[in-house]
């Protein structure tokens, strides 16, 4: 379970540092939503599924193959960040005082 959530404090300053101050809660709020919806949602029912068809072993290899999809994404987007960082920062620094 560690591993698991070992991604939670990266993902979140990379949220952090990719979205202008004024919308900075409407993305937390989103990122939450969207982890939830497709994955403590529907990974039970979806192992499940799987695990009645074959066997659970097969269930939670899927899990793993998932888990390093995703990570291999997480490596492909981390090229980008320090730009879409540096954006950012521009950005806000435009953005008006309210």
């Amino acid at each position: 379970m560690f591993f698991v959530f070992l991604n939670t404090g990266p993902s979140n300053t990379a949220v952090a540092n990719v979205s202008l101050p004024s919308v900075r809660a409407t993305a937390f709020a989103v990122n939450i939503l969207i982890i939830h919806a497709l994955g403590d949602a529907t990974s039970p029912p979806l192992i499940g599924m799987i695990a009645g068809h074959t066997n659970m072993n097969v269930g939670f290899f899927v899990v793993s193959a998932m888990m390093l999809i995703s990570g291999l994404l997480w490596l492909a987007g981390m090229k980008s960040l320090p730009g879409d960082t540096e954006a950012v920062e521009l950005a806000s620094t435009k953005e008006p005082i309210r």
